[in-house]
């Protein structure tokens, strides 16, 4: 595990961009993790089921028959 000193010397070293991106991944992880689920994303799992209808051979072009083995 890096010690601090080592870690603070590292943000000494870099630059302000850095910096800004270093202090946005700080706050990211010290905001608490949520312990419930979104039910309303979990319902939306599969959006598109049943939107499509299969008939038949859905790889064959439309109105043309068509045979595999030929």
């Amino acid at each position: 595990m890096i010690s601090r000193e080592i870690l603070k010397t590292a943000i000494d070293t870099i630059d302000d961009t850095q910096l800004e991106i270093l202090h946005h991944i700080i706050l990211a992880f010290s905001k608490p993790i949520p312990h419930t689920v979104n039910h309303s994303l979990s319902e939306n799992i599969n959006p598109l089921k049943d939107s499509i209808v299969f008939e038949n051979d859905i790889i064959s072009p439309i109105d043309l028959l068509w045979k595999a083995e030929q």
